[in-house]
């Protein structure tokens, strides 16, 4: 059943804490018990004041017994809350800390077919949904229902008349809800699949503002996010608020109905002298104990369901493959940095080739440029280098070792990539800088600062290495986000650099500085350039032009010019020769 593999899904998490669940759910039985016990005293008072002759310190201590029996009571409610919350806390934590690690280990490719807030949606909402699940229902409903059953296990001790009666409504409540719930469910999770979507769009909104501004799409835009939310979320949202009060409604109807008819035959049963006053008093508090978990049910059923489902999808990201970083892959001992490709073919989910046959050879401290229009491939032929994305068909050799054998951490170890859009994070120039080598020392920060001419701008910031470069580095110009993407790669100390149109974007001034701190990285170096603009590839060692994914001409700029080829047409174009 999928109710049964529902619990098994919510068991895997509150397993890592069997002993902790186990203890708080002892304290919920014994808070139970105290609960159960309450009507059972109050009915007894009123028997005991209704007999002419009854001993006033026997009800006084009665009466304290009850109020002992109240507070124990609310002293385990507290302790049950308390210890369920630590517990629905921490596997918030675990969920959250989980699902995030294995989304930093999937392939590139996945990071660029999915929306960013479908995915942080999923995670975060899959997270808070297992948070309530266990806070909400596990420490909340299963107590409540521990007390229905003690309480009419007590109740047929005294009653089996009106304890049947009590039992039936509770069944017959919990059928309505059984019987009612598939559709709510349904109309829950396309709720609840619209709000992804919905959430997807104002990430992309917001992360791509000034694309909108730049373009005047803001009306666009805002007719997606109201065609969004205006109609889509909201009508499914309608749906779900309208077959969820028709199932209140009815449950409820069935329970007042219920109620009196039951209330009926007890008054039936005391006219007869067939149960004590006591009898009918205890009866009515126990009906009470069942009302509203029996109306809450509903509530926390739904909540179970829709948190369930929004947990399944979460977990669906968690089928995806990772990338083997624990592989056992080889490690070289001395990296000289010779790159060869050998007949490499590329191409996204077996759609069409985006690179062809792909053959040259690169010897240690040459520096390669790829050079082509938009969309032949240059970036997808840079990043094959790191296997960001493994080739279809053919090798790519790193010392003459295949880099699919190579353990990936190693491989990625030794390659620095910088790219032409620098994102960086919302933290301090120096942990920007560490991302390229965690245990740097403050020394080898400074002097691979130094080396890429951003030391000097560093210094003139009010908090120098601790300054804060706001989100994706907005406090800094595109020159300094440059020099410091470079000195993250000197840091590295790599054998291979991939350079994607690392100066393509600045002013004068500024190439000027990340040209020379470009120079001073390359130096001994392999280095793939990728550049649109020719001037930056002169005297590349060799130069590879793409040409709808095949290399339809190799060698070094004089060679290509006289060819007079595609790259001759391309330097034309540029330098109007």
């Amino acid at each position: 059943m999928e109710i049964i593999q529902d619990f098994k899904i919510i068991w895997e998490y509150l397993s890592r804490y069997k002993k902790a669940v186990i203890k708080t759910a002892v304290l919920a039985m014994v808070g139970s018990i105290f609960t159960a016990i309450i009507p059972y005293i109050y009915g007894k008072l009123v028997d005991i004041v209704s007999i002419e002759i009854s001993d006033l310190n026997f009800i006084l201590a009665l009466l304290g017994v009850w109020i002992v029996t109240s507070l124990c009571s609310a002293f385990f409610d507290r302790m049950v809350s308390v210890r369920g919350g630590f517990i629905a806390s921490n596997i918030l934590g675990d969920f959250i800390y989980k699902k995030s690690n294995h989304i930093i280990n999937l392939p590139l490719s996945f990071h660029k077919e999915k929306k960013l807030g479908e995915i942080l949606s999923k995670i975060t909402r899959g997270g808070e949904h297992i948070r309530e699940i266990v806070d909400l229902v596990a420490f909340f409903v299963f107590p409540h229902f521990l007390t229905i059953f003690v309480g009419i296990s007590i109740l047929f001790f005294i009653d089996w008349r009106l304890s049947s009666g009590t039992l039936f409504l509770v069944f017959i409540s919990i059928f309505i809800t059984a019987y009612r719930m598939p559709l709510v469910f349904q109309a829950s999770r396309e709720w609840s699949k619209k709000s992804e979507e919905g959430l997807g769009i104002l990430n992309d909104s917001f992360l791509n503002i000034q694309t909108i501004k730049s373009c005047s799409a803001e009306n666009f835009q805002k007719e997606k996010i109201r065609k969004s939310y205006k109609e889509e979320i909201n009508s499914a949202f309608k749906n779900l608020v309208i077959l969820w009060d028709n199932t209140v409604l009815v449950q409820k109807t069935v329970f007042y109905l219920g109620f009196v008819i039951i209330f009926g035959y007890a008054i039936f049963l005391l006219k007869f002298n067939q149960i004590s006053n006591g009898e009918l008093v205890m009866f009515l508090g126990y009906l009470n104990l069942t009302k509203h978990p029996l109306f809450n049910l509903l509530w926390q059923w739904l909540d179970f369901e829709k948190g369930i489902t929004v947990i399944k999808r979460a977990r669906v990201l968690s089928r995806i493959k990772t990338e083997n970083y624990k592989g056992k892959g080889k490690i070289l001992k001395k990296v000289k940095g010779k790159v060869e490709f050998k007949n490499v073919c590329f191409s996204y989910k077996k759609r069409e080739w985006i690179l062809k046959k792909i053959n040259f050879k690169v010897e240690p401290g040459q520096k390669i440029a790829i050079v082509g229009g938009s969309g032949e491939g240059k970036t997808t032929l840079a990043d094959l280098i790191s296997l960001y994305f493994i080739p279809n068909k053919g090798k790519i050799l790193i010392d003459g070792v295949n880099i699919k054998e190579m353990n990936l951490k190693f491989l990625r170890k030794i390659i620095a990539y910088v790219p032409q859009e620098i994102i960086l994070f919302n933290d301090t120039i120096k942990n920007n800088i560490l991302y390229g080598k965690p245990e740097a020392t403050s020394e080898e920060i400074i002097e691979a600062t130094k080396a890429s001419n951003a030391h000097n701008f560093i210094e003139r910031f009010p908090q120098k290495y601790e300054q804060l470069v706001g989100e994706r580095g907005i406090r800094l110009s595109t020159g300094q986000k440059q020099r410091l993407a470079i000195a993250r790669a000197v840091i590295r100390d790599p054998k291979i650099l991939v350079l994607d149109e690392a100066t393509s974007s600045l002013d004068v001034e500024s190439e000027k500085l990340v040209q020379e701190a470009l120079d001073n990285l390359i130096k001994n170096r392999t280095t793939f350039i990728i550049a649109h603009r020719l001037s930056t590839v002169k005297n590349a060692d060799k130069i590879l032009v793409l040409e709808k994914g095949r290399i339809i001409e190799a060698g070094n700029h004089k060679e290509l010019i006289k060819k007079r080829g595609r790259y001759y047409k391309f330097y034309s174009l540029q330098f109007k020769i």
